[in-house]
């Protein structure tokens, strides 16, 4: 019993972690980046975790059983990965703040887009974008879309700071309606966008389908 009494109490992690922090280091641009996301976090603490690389989305939020879960995709960029990342962080807040709002809101709606303006506000400095980023994000985040990859604009310039090969290819949502492309294998007519989607029919067969806009092809 006395042995008992005499241990230690097990360490519990706090928001601070350092682990939590490495993190971060890991994938945002700066430590001005990185202590902005570490105090969202501590103020809404939050699950994290980086994913492998999706085709269907950059980002992902999921509120289950009472916790909030976020994840971002690894391979993108330091500058796409903190864009995204505070969007997903936009629809936590939006759920925290559930209960205010008349009705249920709309996933990427008027009150996700408040959230998301005031969370990207104190960012947007050179502190931490370069210069041409800003050029374009500022005007971006006056009405930001569901998804960045719906601002040409925006997805060319954070193309230039890529880090691997594959994300410097051309965005499906990138090209104009009426375009034909090549995109795993076969080649395909845009039509026209969809959300975060783009309806496409198929050359060959004349079959419709939906491909994400951030899909990579290549232009004919």
């Amino acid at each position: 019993m006395f042995g008992l009494l005499n241990k230690k109490p097990l360490a519990i992690k706090k928001p601070d972690d350092e682990s939590f922090r490495r993190g971060f280091m890991a994938q945002l641009p700066n430590e001005t980046s990185v202590e902005y996301i570490m105090d969202l976090w501590r103020k809404h603490p939050f699950s994290f975790k980086v994913a492998g690389s999706r085709k269907t989305c950059l980002g992902n939020y999921i509120f289950k059983n009472g916790r909030h879960y976020i994840s971002v995709n690894g391979d993108s960029n330091p500058y796409s990965f903190l864009i995204t990342l505070v969007h997903e962080i936009a629809h936590q807040h939006v759920k925290i703040n559930q209960g205010l709002f008349k009705r249920m809101p709309e996933p990427h709606g008027n009150e996700w887009k408040l959230h998301f303006k005031m969370l990207m506000g104190p960012l947007l400095k050179g502190s931490v974008f370069p210069n041409d980023i800003l050029e374009v994000l500022i005007p971006h985040m006056r009405n930001p879309a569901a998804s960045s990859t719906r601002d040409h604009a925006l997805v060319k310039v954070l193309a230039k700071y890529s880090h691997t090969k594959e994300e410097t290819g051309v965005y499906l949502a990138d090209i104009d309606d009426g375009n034909v492309f090549s995109f795993k294998g076969r080649k395909f007519k845009k039509l026209y966008n969809r959300r975060t989607r783009i309806l496409a029919e198929c050359v060959d067969t004349k079959n419709r389908y939906t491909i994400p806009g951030i899909a990579q092809v290549e232009v004919e």
